[in-house]
């Protein structure tokens, strides 16, 4: 059995949405799964798949393709579940395929360029170099992070009700 020495080393769980790598740090996950269904929730924006029910606990679920302006992915794929500990409460975070559990030296850790738009660092911490390739670290907090989303959701909406009839705001 390996010893993870926390001075040297980073445990991250690995992912993959599309050919991205990516990953967050393990200590945010609870469990993955292979995804199940959801019950839909009206007036949220797309990248909220909808309401789980893990063992009598509500988990929302959010698709990481469309968090982070990917493609949507087809619908005969069905995405793996990997339920996160956030600042937000328990998610659910949607993506392709778990690649790995990873014990990552951290002198291949780089921060993030300074080259990138505030708007690409927000969720983005730094990315670690791996042999082949890199893989981009998030951050769970900000990834779930969905309240200004949902007020402009909100918000939108009303303001579709008020065109259709401005004077009660119904049909």
């Amino acid at each position: 059995m390996s010893v993870l020495n926390s001075d040297c080393q980073r445990q991250v769980c690995a992912f993959t949405l599309g050919d991205h790598l990516f990953g967050i740090d393990v200590r945010h996950v609870q469990e993955v799964f292979r995804f199940q269904d959801y019950t839909p929730v009206p007036l949220t924006p797309p990248l909220v798949r909808g309401l789980l029910n893990l063992r009598g606990q509500i988990v929302l679920a959010i698709d990481l393709r469309l968090r982070l302006g990917l493609q949507e992915r087809s619908g005969d794929e069905s995405p793996i579940s990997i339920v996160v500990n956030t600042d937000e409460g328990v998610m659910s975070f949607l993506v392709d395929e778990l690649f790995d559990i990873m014990n990552l030296d951290k002198a291949q850790f780089e921060a993030i360029p300074d080259t990138l738009s505030d708007s690409e660092k927000q969720f983005v911490s730094g990315c670690f170099k791996l042999d082949d390739r890199l893989l981009i670290m998030l951050d769970a907090d900000q990834i779930a992070d969905i309240s200004g989303l949902l007020r402009e959701t909100l918000e939108d909406a009303r303001g579709e009700l008020r065109v259709r009839n401005p004077i009660s705001g119904f049909r």
